[in-house]
């Protein structure tokens, strides 16, 4: 069975993830389900030389762009990542 989920995202992320989801073929449903998916597999990426690999390597230059100071302003979520270096 299929929920709703409601997310707050800033306009510019959702068109880039909405991009992305374009150029791959997906949804924006189908790129969070499979996000969600690869957190409880602990997933394993090429390169890992034994060692676990974070979910969100897999994303990484997926919504490129710079982080602004006004970007961890509007959002304490992302100033919290972004200072913890995740």
């Amino acid at each position: 069975m299929k929920t709703k989920l409601t997310l707050s995202i800033s306009a510019k992320r959702i068109r880039r993830i909405k991009a992305y989801g374009l150029r791959h073929r997906k949804s924006v449903s189908q790129l969070v389900e499979e996000f969600i998916d690869s957190l409880e597999k602990g997933a394993q990426g090429p390169g890992a030389m034994g060692r676990e690999v974070h979910a969100m390597d897999r994303f990484a230059g997926m919504l490129t762009g710079k982080i602004t100071e006004a970007d961890l302003k509007a959002d304490p979520r992302l100033a919290h990542i972004y200072r913890k270096g995740l």
